[in-house]
């Protein structure tokens, strides 16, 4: 009816309102950069709203199974961009197309994983004959498939031109293994020193020695 369709249109637009806020928040406390969590925020609200636009391509109706569905949509899809975006921040350098490069490489793989094993969990229901099982496979399989392109491909463009500075305790790629190179250096020099040492005290024990034996 058309009161139920106003209600349930209000239920919607209140429910993912209040949902991607709350995203807003937690990824504000968890990754503790207010740019990165507005633009990962802006890529889950991106991401909806597509989301709503193939329904429509779709056939598929705005009703209860559908709305719920689209609340669910909001905190599966965040998950890609969160990892990505907090990689981001970890990478030192002033270079941002570098940073993000390198956080696609550290995390690109094991997220598109995740996205892939979510993927095939729901695809089985895609040939049930069940409204609500082909309703639910339909907007999961649409929410992985967004929501990975989101994380894997828009939201590293948006860092790369507005991504902020990285963390304070961020090292730049490359540190470590100077680090490392240079360890093995000062180890060969405190071993030269301490045979040096031990060269100089038997040259002197011997010296001792032989004028023990003349006197």
């Amino acid at each position: 009816t058309i009161e139920g369709f106003k209600i349930i249109r209000r239920e919607l637009f209140l429910n993912v309102g209040l949902a991607i806020a709350s995203v807003g928040v937690i990824v504000f406390l968890t990754v503790a950069s207010p740019v990165t969590s507005i633009l990962i925020t802006i890529n889950v609200a991106f991401c909806i709203v597509e989301i709503l636009g193939f329904m429509f391509a779709f056939g598929i109706v705005i009703d209860s199974v559908s709305v719920i569905n689209i609340v669910l949509a909001v905190g599966l899809s965040v998950d890609y961009s969160a990892h990505v975006g907090h990689c981001f921040m970890v990478k030192g350098g002033d270079d941002k197309n570098a940073r993000a490069l390198e956080a696609l490489t550290d995390i690109g793989a094991a997220v598109l994983s995740g996205a892939i094993s979510t993927f095939l969990a729901v695809v089985v229901l895609l040939f049930s004959s069940s409204y609500v099982f082909v309703t639910l496979s339909r907007q999961l399989a649409l929410t992985v498939i967004l929501g990975i392109s989101h994380g894997l491909i828009f939201l590293p463009v948006l860092l790369a031109v507005f991504g902020p500075k990285p963390f304070s305790s961020a090292s730049e790629h490359g540190d470590d293994d100077d680090d490392d190179v240079g360890k093995p250096d000062k180890i060969g020099e405190t071993a030269n020193n301490g045979s040096d040492n031990n060269g100089s005290d038997n040259e002197n024990n011997s010296s001792n020695n032989n004028s023990e034996h003349d006197a």
